[in-house]
């Protein structure tokens, strides 16, 4: 029995939440906090910019 699975990056799976709608409550969440997390990230590196300038 072989599995056929594949990778999938955060930003596709974004793009592929978008074109289907949400069927319950959960689905909404997660996509929810999915984009929170992207935000996060980018907020991060942002920061860990600042901080190398004010370093160097």
């Amino acid at each position: 029995m072989r599995n056929e699975y594949e990778m999938v990056t955060v930003s596709s799976y974004l793009d592929d939440l978008e074109e289907v709608k949400c069927l319950n409550l959960e689905e909404k969440e997660i996509a929810k906090q999915v984009e929170k997390y992207l935000l996060n990230q980018k907020r991060n590196e942002t920061n860990a910019k600042i901080v190398e300038a004010l370093l160097a």
